[in-house]
């Protein structure tokens, strides 16, 4: 059984990410503190509840799993070619639009995937009131998979490196894009706090994501014209924060990014 190690309290974290080392006030303090994954088992990091219209309809809250997804489909997929919205609440999915056949409903049709639909219906899939059975599959999927020590404990560029997963690229035709010959040399970015330089790999990024999943929305193209990026606005949700806060491994994985930095926080 892998073993469940997890990060240190999310205020240490919050310690070490305030600018300047000026003290944040509470209330501050806590927005950055409902940001930070939580350290709960690993099996929930990634999990997106939708609790908004399942209340409004007396029904059990929807818990959106990355990982079962992520395990056969790159990101882009569901992000670019169904145009779900890379932030929680962006598309505003309701049930008549997937019963037509959009977002989940490509799939979850009852012939590619479950379906909700009078013949098949299966609603409490996804409409779950408990997710021990769900934390089960995990537990099963992750035993041999390349591990990490942070967010669900599976360290995914690896596993789909080594070909542990080998997740479509298209819901369609699979298709061949071409990586840009210039992007494959790690890109390295500066740091004005005593801390490692930051190696960003497009290549890494470009085998489950699409340019436009980053460009221009969460990053602007252009060199340099980038402003504000701070490990604050980060932990805040923006830049790489988008992700790696809430689904990719989370920014208390420091080593991750600062090569040179051991992570501190790691029990």
């Amino acid at each position: 059984m892998r073993m469940l190690l997890r990060a240190v309290p999310a205020a240490a974290l919050v310690l070490v990410m305030s600018s300047g080392g000026d003290a944040m006030d509470r209330s501050e303090l806590a927005k950055v503190l409902k940001t930070i994954p939580p350290n709960g088992p690993f099996a929930r990091f990634g999990n997106v509840t939708m609790r908004t219209r399942t209340k409004q309809a007396g029904m059990e809250p929807v818990v959106f799993p990355h990982w079962v997804h992520r395990k056969n489909y790159t990101c882009r997929v569901c992000h670019l070619e169904l145009n779900f919205g890379m932030k929680r609440g962006d598309t505003g999915i309701t049930r008549a639009q997937y019963t037509r056949g959009k977002y989940c409903g490509v799939c979850h049709n009852g012939t590619v995937a479950f379906g909700v639909q009078a013949a098949d219906k299966q609603c409490h899939r996804c409409h779950m009131e408990s997710t021990k059975e769900l934390d089960k599959r995990f537990e099963e999927f992750a035993e041999g998979l390349p591990m990490s020590s942070f967010g669900n404990g599976i360290d995914w560029a690896a596993a789909y490196r080594d070909g542990s997963i080998r997740p479509t690229n298209s819901i369609g035709p699979e298709i061949t894009i071409p990586f840009p010959e210039k992007l494959k040399q790690p890109l390295k970015l500066g740091t004005a706090s005593p801390r490692s330089d930051v190696s960003f790999s497009h290549q890494e990024h470009f085998a489950e994501l699409d340019c436009s999943s980053c460009h221009p929305d969460i990053f602007n193209i252009k060199v340099k014209s980038t402003t504000a990026f701070t490990m604050d606005t980060n932990i805040y949700g923006n830049f790489c924060g988008a992700c790696h806060m809430l689904v990719a491994f989370p920014m208390n994985d420091c080593k991750r990014c600062h090569k040179g930095m051991s992570n501190s926080f790691a029990m």
